[in-house]
């Protein structure tokens, strides 16, 4: 807010200049201090799942980010499962993981899969029966963080995890 000339000179009579520069400095200082402070306390997981086959031999993976940093990531072989399942698991595997290591935080969780994001949103329905327990299975995990938020991503912007899950399928198989 700007204030007006005439507000401005009386505002300078009463605090001098000096006074009212360093309130704005500690200001911007405890903003960027929380923001700092906050982005500390989040934890980024991406995670990934895929069947060579619907159903087919199956992996998942996930890479864990604190400040940018990869913390954490892990990859499974699931045997003969479909995509959806695959998805599932590959989550869950993560956010147990997050709970054991990190569960304080801030959770984040991307995924290229916009089916599996909907569901867990709550904005689609979980008809599949092969799915169901899986699905009941994360919302209860992610239920016990205190800040949870699941996003779809581009496949591109999910390598890592990508490659992990890849990487499980190529060892079963």
């Amino acid at each position: 807010m700007k204030l007006s000339g005439e507000n401005q000179k009386a505002l300078d009579q009463l605090v001098p200049k000096e006074d009212q520069e360093r309130f704005v400095n500690e200001v911007v200082h405890l903003v960027l201090k929380k923001k700092k402070a906050e982005s500390a306390d989040e934890i980024e997981i991406y995670t990934d799942g895929g069947s060579r086959g619907n159903p087919g031999p199956s992996g998942g993976g996930f890479a864990i980010y604190k400040a940018g940093k990869l913390v954490r990531k892990g990859s499974e072989f699931y045997g003969k499962k479909t995509n959806n399942q695959a998805e599932y698991l590959a989550l869950r595997s993560a956010l147990r993981d997050a709970y054991a290591h990190f569960k304080e935080h801030k959770i984040k969780c991307f995924l290229d899969s916009k089916l599996a994001v909907e569901q867990v949103n709550g904005n689609f329905k979980v008809k599949s029966p092969n799915v169901k327990p899986l699905f009941e299975e994360v919302r209860r995990i992610a239920d016990q963080f205190d800040r949870f938020s699941i996003h779809h991503i581009p496949r591109n912007q999910n390598k890592v995890a990508d490659q992990l899950a890849n990487e499980a399928m190529d060892h079963g198989e």
